[in-house]
């Protein structure tokens, strides 16, 4: 006679003694289905099956398909409804999700905006150099929009949208590169400093004069980098980019913003596209 599904889960327990963790049936069944979804084999916004289905398909008890879901949604790779008999929505992967683990690592660890600045450094300047051909035309285009954006916001003191605007910048120099690890790597890291500056902001109740003027100027060097990169200079526009980036630190460590502490990325600033 074949055991029963709850039976089942209860005798892999033991069979290697009590030393071995074998993996829980909920957790080896949330795995499958999560492979499943990050895989593109279920698409954000199709439907799961059936719960009935689900248990036959799994061969597991009630419980412990139930488990497995609330792991999912926990994730946010799936909603639950009401019940789960006409099973759940597939959300998939979000890069929300991504930021916001990764700002609670970044504020566990005690990263400061400074560290973050200096992260940059390591990557954009050689990026820059190896941009060519249609990357850097299209680079140069969108860099220079996100420069009369910023220059807009500037003039009406509209300092949210010059932070939005600074980030968005190095996004679009990073994603320039057509690597994709890097890329989603920056992103993540923008969000978060993005949300980092405007609390920071939000904290003084007003932008220094001093923070006034660096942002100026940020908006000029940007432009500056945007007209070496026209003229196809990109080594020339690498080294002028590595002394602009030391200097943006010297101004950060000297100004004492780069000794703040990261905040928890709370979810609900806005990414500018």
């Amino acid at each position: 006679m074949a055991k029963s599904a709850s039976s089942k889960e209860e005798s892999l327990s033991g069979v290697f003694g009590a030393d071995i963790r074998l993996p829980k049936l909920s957790h080896l069944v949330a795995a499958k289905l999560r492979d499943q979804i990050v895989s593109g084999n279920l698409k954000p916004g199709s439907q799961l099956l059936p719960e009935t289905q689900m248990l036959e398909r799994f061969n597991v008890s009630r419980p412990t398909l139930r488990e497995a879901m609330r792991i999912l949604e926990a994730e946010s790779l799936i909603t639950i409804g009401r019940g789960m008999r006409k099973g759940a929505i597939v959300r998939g992967p979000t890069i929300e999700k991504a930021i916001e683990f990764t700002s609670f690592m970044l504020v566990s660890e005690g990263v400061t905006m400074s560290d973050l600045h200096q992260a940059r450094m390591y990557f954009e300047p050689p990026i820059i150099r190896g941009l060519t051909g249609e990357n850097l035309e299209t680079a140069v285009i969108a860099l220079r929009d996100c420069v009369n954006r910023m220059v807009a916001a500037h003039k009406k003191r509209d300092y949210s949208t010059v932070v939005a605007g600074t980030n968005r910048f190095h996004e679009t120099l990073v994603r320039a590169s057509g690597n994709k690890t890097m890329s989603l790597i920056c992103a993540i890291l923008q969000s978060i400093s993005d949300e980092a500056y405007n609390i920071n902001i939000a904290a003084e109740g007003k932008v220094s004069s001093a923070l006034d003027r660096n942002m100026e100027k940020t908006a000029l060097g940007y432009s500056n980098l945007c007209d070496l990169l026209e003229k196809g200079k990109t080594m020339e526009a690498a080294n002028f980019w590595r002394t602009y980036m030391e200097r943006a630190l010297e101004f950060l460590n000297r100004s004492s913003i780069g000794e703040k502490l990261l905040v928890p990325h709370s979810g609900l600033a806005a990414r500018s596209e």
